[in-house]
């Protein structure tokens, strides 16, 4: 596993670039009530438990982001944080093959957006991974112990990455 955090980590340093100019912000989307979209409280839970990163972080299981308090919560991080870079932390759908993958792309997301809704992109960069094939009731059927392991792998990864690069 520490070989997936380190290359995880390392497209993360290389998509924030060094030093940042103000404190990072993670963006944890998902909701907990329902096991494949609760991978961003997750991470948003673990990083917050770990006080690993010298970050602010939106979005947890006793605080989660999602569709209804998405737009509220981003326009408030924009405004707090103008400075900030914002990585967002989702999990998404794809194909059967693709389970498990996690994605760090140097864009936002659409959160919901393969399961019909239409949420306005959010992020600067964003960390993906695949917790169920296409079709929204695939999310209810997701093991808890796969999305966990994801969320611990994906958490380390921003741990790793953010402390290294607000420390150049």
């Amino acid at each position: 596993m520490s070989e997936k955090v380190e290359a995880i980590a390392e497209k993360l340093r290389l998509l924030t670039g060094k030093p940042l100019s103000a404190t990072p912000v993670i963006l944890c989307i998902g909701s907990d009530r329902v096991t494949g979209d609760c991978l961003g409280p997750l991470v948003g839970h673990l990083l917050t438990e770990k006080h690993c990163a010298p970050a602010f972080v939106y979005g947890s299981l006793f605080s989660p982001v999602t569709a209804l308090n998405l737009v509220e919560t981003e326009r408030f991080i924009r405004e707090k944080h103008p400075q900030s870079l914002i990585i967002a932390v989702d999990s998404s759908l794809g194909k059967k093959s693709d389970l498990g993958e996690v994605r760090v792309i140097g864009d936002g997301i659409y959160p919901g957006a393969a399961v019909g809704k239409s949420l306005p992109k959010v992020g600067d960069v964003s960390v993906t991974a695949t917790v169920a094939d296409m079709g929204k009731s695939r999310l209810y059927g997701v093991k808890l112990g796969f999305v966990y392991a994801l969320a611990e792998l994906i958490a380390s990864a921003i741990c790793k990455s953010i402390s290294e690069v607000v420390a150049a």
